[in-house]
């Protein structure tokens, strides 16, 4: 490669058409950058920029890298050829469960830092967890390519600093494939380490194998793929928390429109998604993927829940101002005081008794207008949820008018009898507002306790503790919507995905006046459990329904 790169790898729009020079850089940067991530060879004269997102995950880098390459010349085939096979290692087993097959070398600059067993017992919670618990179908057969039809994962020393990839392998029709795992053998100097960086990885990886070989690989979607990655291992591994690393730039750039995104950055919407509606909501989102684009599919999929990607995705916007020190312990997100802060605008003066805010704001954002007045403070959540723009016009801007009046009869909304406001825009339709004054919701999702009872299955008190007295007796109360049976199978598994309760349960009413069932927090052994997260499944007839307890002696 005689002609410099500048090496930062770029994600190319859906339908854009490439120049034959634009076409032959895309192509050499994809070279350039798989060969580092498989070897640490840097083959340009220009040093390697990656962040630390794209370092989070290689399967996008190996995807493209295997979908293009008979438009790779034939150098660089040469050397892709051989990159593309599976790496050589000197041993293997099976994982106790018999779901995977693990490939590493005993000695050497490959060999494993971490506990094998440990690798081994996290891979089977994760295909228990994702497969078992949560219903998606498991990765397709591969014709016994590493030595069996059992999904194979490869420890090898990613030098790249990557934490690992998937790489499809063979086409089985309708851009759906076959695939393996590659993770690195020690994660010494990553932002998670030893057995914890492997942990989320191959809960992280595993679900893009599902993704791509049962549903579709999209290139212009991938930032969806890593927003479901992502919070897949903090579904799995809940104490784990990588994805705490990578919060910071969207929380910083709400105003972008969300394709334009990582993914890695958003796993709090799948987040929050599951925390409003439940993980089905999330698998339904998938079965839609292969005929839709993601953004349509998150659309459709809220619509057949009775709501809007308008009203979540503004309620979402809500969500992400109670977090770090505005936190509310017991409400919105379950790690809320973790999170980063959400950027909001330059502070603007209010003077009585009007004055109008003209801005805009692009498809699919969140826009957060703060406003002072003395000592009152607004801020006003304005959500953009076109999500035709939102896929095909990221540049498109939308222009709104935000008029806010000392006069508490002159706008249409009453804010908390301190101001009234209107808003306006020729776009009307593609936007949902929010106001929170003085730190309090007062128009949007007024209540600081958010309910669950969209959900099908709802767990309360959640987290649940034995040393508090409840109003509902020391039980778990199980609300189940929509049931028209008289007698539920619960199961209980522990957060290894042991089944630790199992037994059919009648329908009561609950002391919320809603119908469900009682569990009183013992084992099939007449045990109480111990502090912990518990997942709990529901089976009414032929439907099975999720949920996630945490039980705690405070």
């Amino acid at each position: 490669m005689k002609k410099k790169l500048v090496l930062m790898l770029f994600v190319v729009s859906a339908g854009k058409i490439f120049s034959q020079f634009e076409q032959q850089f895309y192509l050499d940067s994809l070279f350039i950058h798989y060969v580092f991530m498989r070897t640490s060879q840097n083959l340009s004269e220009s040093p390697i920029k990656i962040s630390p997102e794209q370092k989070k995950c290689g399967f996008n880098l190996a995807a493209n890298v295997f979908i293009n390459f008979e438009k790779f010349n034939s150098y660089q085939k040469s050397i892709l050829k051989k990159l593309l096979q599976r790496p050589i290692t000197d041993t293997s087993f099976i994982s106790p469960s018999g779901f995977f097959r693990i490939h590493f070398n005993k000695t050497g600059p490959d060999a494993p830092a971490y506990s094998l067993n440990q690798l081994a017992n996290a891979l089977d919670s994760v295909y228990k967890y994702e497969v078992t618990f949560l219903g998606y179908p498991p990765p397709p057969p591969d014709n016994g390519m590493g030595g069996d039809n059992r999904f194979d994962i490869y420890i090898t020393n990613l030098g790249s600093d990557y934490y690992g990839f998937t790489q499809p392998e063979y086409s089985i029709g309708n851009n759906r494939f076959t695939s393996y795992t590659v993770i690195d053998n020690d994660y010494i100097g990553y932002p998670t380490s030893g057995i914890n960086g492997a942990r989320v990885t191959v809960a992280h990886e595993f679900h893009h194998a599902i993704q791509i070989g049962n549903y579709i690989y999209r290139e212009a979607d991938i930032f969806y793929y890593e927003i479901s990655s992502t919070a897949m291992e903090e579904f799995v591994f809940d104490d784990i928390n990588d994805y705490y690393y990578y919060m910071t730039d969207y929380f910083n750039n709400p105003s972008r429109p969300i394709i334009l995104n990582n993914g890695y950055n958003l796993a709090i919407w799948n987040i929050f998604l599951q925390q409003n509606f439940g993980h089905q909501l999330l698998k339904r989102i998938w079965e839609l993927m292969p005929n839709h684009r993601a953004l349509t599919a998150n659309y459709l999929a809220l619509n057949e829940r009775g709501t809007s990607f308008g009203e979540q995705f503004n309620k979402f916007g809500l969500w992400n101002y109670f977090t770090g020190y505005r936190s509310i312990r017991g409400k919105f997100y379950d790690e809320a005081e973790n999170y980063p802060i959400i950027k909001t605008s330059n502070p603007m003066p209010f003077n009585p008794p009007s004055r109008v805010y003209s801005m805009s704001s692009k498809a699919t954002t969140n826009y957060y207008l703060k406003i002072n007045s003395g000592l009152d403070t607004l801020v006003v959540i304005i959500s953009n949820s076109d999500v035709v723009n939102g896929i095909d016009s990221t540049n498109k801007v939308f222009s709104f008018n935000y008029n806010l009046y000392s006069d508490t009869s002159r706008g249409t909304r009453k804010l908390g009898g301190i101001f009234s406001a209107d808003f306006d825009s020729p776009y009307q339709n593609f936007f949902n507002v929010s106001e929170i004054l003085n730190n309090m919701i007062i128009i949007g999702d007024s209540n600081l306790f958010p309910t669950r009872n969209n959900r099908e299955l709802f767990a309360f008190p959640n987290p649940f503790s034995f040393n508090k007295k409840y109003f509902y007796g020391e039980y778990l109360n199980i609300q189940i919507n929509n049931v028209l049976f008289d007698e539920i199978l619960l199961n209980v598994f522990s957060s290894s995905m042991q089944l630790i309760f199992s037994n059919y349960l009648k329908l009561m009413f609950l002391p919320n006046g809603s119908k469900g069932v009682k569990w009183d927090l013992r084992d099939n052994n007449g045990e109480l459990v111990s502090s912990g997260v518990y997942f709990i499944t529901v089976k009414i007839g032929e439907k099975v329904l999720r949920d996630k307890i945490v039980v705690l002696y405070e």
